[in-house]
């Protein structure tokens, strides 16, 4: 007797969970703009469908989230425990594929750290039985409740390999990776997937990253992985040669005021253009060097990178004023003023050269180099080493590393 009740509530349950899944899947059917999945906290089942659907967002009460996704994944794992054979003929059929898939719809929503499930889907799209675009959005709306799932972040770069990159919507790409950063803090996956981004997507996607990045630093101040982005973003930029001049602003003024922090004076003629207010800034910091071994366009881009960082110094100095001291100003102003120092030691000990020429200093051969340039013949290094070495032993020691500075006493 009590085996047949067993039995006839866990035919109750299933029919029920049946039902809540054929109802997820209308809604997916029926919206194509769905842009949210959330779990709604409700302990009793009211006698309505837990399915939730409004202004394309999806949601799922929470009594029923774990039934559901037990019995999704025991007909996922029996279809996966399948011989290969069995799998090609259900492959093969077009009403059994999306049966399939509205199983996996619902178990990777609830939870997408299942490795296996995506694998399922990939065979899927792999024969055309689920469109990229769609799955692209799906791995999106996986994000909008589960914004640090690798998992997901590694599908959308699965799917991008059957595009090219002019195909590739990159700015709504950038999009997803900061709503997902902006829900959790220190997203490790949602900023080494925006990296990813970064190596693959076109130059003209700097500036708009460059001024992006900065709103999300004023926003999250103590999220560091914004800070180590931007600080990669930036060493890309000038790999890439880029330039772009800011006509809101005077000419270089952000490099002005840290040159005049420095007590160096910076002649500025008057109503001079970017390249008439560069001469002087360049015989500052580059003095005597040998311009025939470096493209006016590596010198523009010198000038622009270094003008942002100095503006992120800036920047960290006003965070400090407003939050108090926390490390990921010092952090970041730290690796702004050596990626400054770093490439002046390198145009003028001639490593970097040529336009969209950039090597990271990383052979000891080319560090020794850098390590025996005299910065006291240079009123710029030689003011850098004055002013910060007055900041504290610890950060004496720092620029001592990191500065190339430990031979200067």
């Amino acid at each position: 007797m009590e085996d047949e009740m067993n039995l006839d509530l866990n035919n109750e349950k299933k029919v029920l969970c049946e039902k809540i899944i054929r109802d997820i899947n209308a809604v997916f059917l029926k919206d194509a703009d769905l842009s949210s999945f959330e779990i709604i906290p409700k302990e009793t089942n009211c006698n309505k469908s837990p399915v939730v659907h409004v202004d394309h967002n999806l949601g799922l009460e929470s009594w029923c989230a774990q039934h559901v996704y037990d019995h999704a994944h025991r007909i996922l794992i029996a279809h996966r425990k399948q011989t290969m054979q069995q799998q090609l003929r259900v492959l093969q059929q077009q009403q059994q594929s999306d049966s399939l898939a509205k199983y996996l719809n619902v178990a990777l929503l609830i939870n997408p750290d299942v490795t296996t499930f995506w694998h399922i889907r990939r065979q899927l799209v792999q024969k055309n039985r689920l469109s990229i675009n769609k799955e692209l959005q799906f791995s999106a709306l996986v994000l909008s409740i589960k914004p640090k799932s690798n998992e997901a972040f590694a599908y959308r770069r699965w799917l991008y390999s059957f595009q090219s990159a002019d195909a590739i919507d990159w700015p709504h790409e950038i999009s997803i990776c900061e709503r997902a950063a902006d829900r959790c803090a220190s997203n490790y996956h949602a900023w080494s997937h925006r990296q990813w981004v970064l190596q693959n997507a076109p130059p003209c996607l700097l500036q708009s990253e460059l001024m992006r990045t900065e709103k999300f630093i004023r926003k999250h101040i103590t999220d560091y992985s914004s800070y180590h982005y931007r600080q990669l973003l930036l060493s890309r930029a000038y790999e890439q040669c880029f330039y772009m001049p800011d006509e809101s602003q005077p000419p270089w003024s952000s490099l002005r005021e840290l040159l005049e922090h420095y007590e160096l004076a910076v002649a500025a003629p008057a109503n001079a253009d970017c390249d008439a207010a560069a001469e002087p800034l360049l015989q500052l910091l580059l003095p005597n060097l040998n311009r025939n071994g470096v493209s006016a366009q590596r010198l523009r881009s010198f000038l622009y990178c270094c003008n942002v960082a100095a503006s992120d110094m800036r920047l960290c100095a006003e965070q400090r004023q407003l939050y108090g001291a926390h490390d990921c100003f010092e952090l970041h102003r730290r690796a702004s003023l050596k990626f400054i120092v770093e490439q002046c030691l390198r145009l003028l000990a001639g490593l970097a050269n040529g336009p969209g020429f950039y090597l990271a200093p990383n052979s000891m051969s080319q560090t020794n180099e850098l390590r025996k340039f005299d910065c006291e013949s240079y009123p710029f290094l030689a003011a850098v080493r004055r002013v910060e070495f007055q900041l504290g032993d610890k950060h004496k020691h720092w620029c001592k590393m990191h500065l190339n500075f430990a031979n200067q006493d």
